[in-house]
């Protein structure tokens, strides 16, 4: 078991000072473009720099030290006091935890609904966990993180190659890729603290990621017949069937993603240099192609918070980007990045507006709608790729 935690510098002030908070100009104007700047005070410079991280990759934030809105945080053992006195948005929340890392998280999001309480911003920390491929040993491993980067925890240690992880429904284990048992491509579980991973479906030929549905199942790609098909098996790999065959050796069926209701998936689908987003019942039966506006269309995920939404990655001009298709619309909203370089593989976050995507060789959190771009995997693990994401399901 491996941890990393990486702190920020962030601004010590007393501890809930008093008097009135003269509101100037420049706050005026950061809150009418939606964005919050903000001075982090807290008791605990641990805690405070993990917060302080972590809302920096938010979109309506703006770290500012010398801000007049300043989020104060007190700490007791595993509970906290997260206030603002603030006339521009005063809160006062109460937060306990289970454990230091939940509680840099929860502190986090008690911050950012209480700041962006006008604009019903959503908690997006707590209820998130990223799986990930790393080479930082020379071979590509399994690890998960979390958003405040308190916690890195290596799952995989096979020397082999090990891709394509994904969370299952409920956020205990990880399936992934990897040939170290027997040079062929399987599909390996693992809950991620010791447990020995273990086959979950033996086929053999190309396999895809394993994609978990509400209930539990599995979808995954598979030449197992030749071609390259969708599957569906049991949470445990029990009874794979093939539901979605591609048409000819040159036509490729891939990346299925479930809807939140668990009736459809979005998948990757069309010939070979040539891919598109297209929609299909988890039963099988008919493919619909969906206008994206881009010839090359790859990596559709669905938005757990908003049903008819999904990102995909899209190539124009020689680079990759990321688009948000609205299915109810039949809009394509281009996710406007200030970065030149290629992004992709991108997976929802807790509060359906973030993302974690791939862009160079570590991830980034990105905001769908401002666009801002905040590096997540610092420069000790290497190249990092493949996030996926874990939601909390709404209850």
């Amino acid at each position: 078991m491996r941890f990393l935690s990486l702190f920020a510098a962030f601004l010590v002030s007393p501890l809930f000072a008093q008097g009135n908070i003269k509101v100037d100009t420049e706050i005026d104007g950061s809150i009418s473009r939606k964005v919050v700047p903000v001075a982090i005070v807290s008791d605990d410079p641990v805690l405070g720099g993990l917060v302080q991280f972590a809302l920096s990759t938010h979109g309506a934030i703006e770290i500012s030290p010398g801000s007049s809105v300043k989020v104060r945080i007190g700490r007791s053992g595993l509970a906290a006091v997260v206030a603002c006195d603030s006339p521009v948005c005063a809160f006062t929340t109460n937060v306990e935890a289970k454990d230091e890392d939940q509680l840099a998280l929860k502190v986090a999001d008690a911050a950012l609904v209480g700041l962006g309480r006008r604009w019903q911003l959503k908690p997006l920390f707590a209820g998130t966990k990223v799986a990930f491929v790393s080479r930082r040993t020379g071979s590509a491993e399994i690890y998960v993180t979390n958003l405040a980067r308190s916690k890195t925890l290596q799952l995989t240690k096979y020397r082999n190659t090990s891709i394509g992880p994904r969370w299952s429904a409920d956020g205990a284990r990880v399936f992934f890729i990897s040939s170290f048992r027997s040079n062929w491509p399987e599909i390996f579980s693992t809950n991620g603290i010791g447990e020995a991973a273990k086959v979950i479906v033996d086929v053999r030929g190309a396999l895809g990621a394993a994609s978990s549905g509400p209930d539990g199942r599995i979808a995954f790609a598979s030449s197992n017949k030749g071609t390259m098909d969708i599957f569906v098996a049991g949470p445990q790999g029990q009874a794979p069937t093939r539901v979605i065959k591609a048409p000819s050796m040159q036509w490729v069926n891939t990346d299925p993603s479930w809807s939140p209701d668990g009736s459809r998936f979005a998948l990757t689908a069309g010939p070979t240099g040539s891919p598109g987003i297209t929609l299909a019942s988890s039963a099988g039966g008919a493919l619909q192609r969906v206008s994206t506006g881009h010839n090359y269309s790859t990596e559709p995920r669905w938005n757990p918070v908003v049903p008819n939404q999904l990102i995909f990655t899209y190539q124009e001009a020689g680079a990759l980007r990321l688009g948000v298709l609205d299915l109810a619309a039949g809009t394509v909203t281009p996710v406007s990045t200030k970065s030149p370089a290629s992004i992709a593989h991108a997976s929802w976050c807790a509060d359906g507006r973030h993302l974690v995507a791939a862009q160079g060789d570590w991830l980034v959190v990105v905001d769908s709608v401002t666009g801002k771009v905040t590096r997540l995997t610092p420069s000790q693990l290497g190249d990092c790729s493949e996030p996926d994401c874990w939601t909390r399901r709404a209850e």
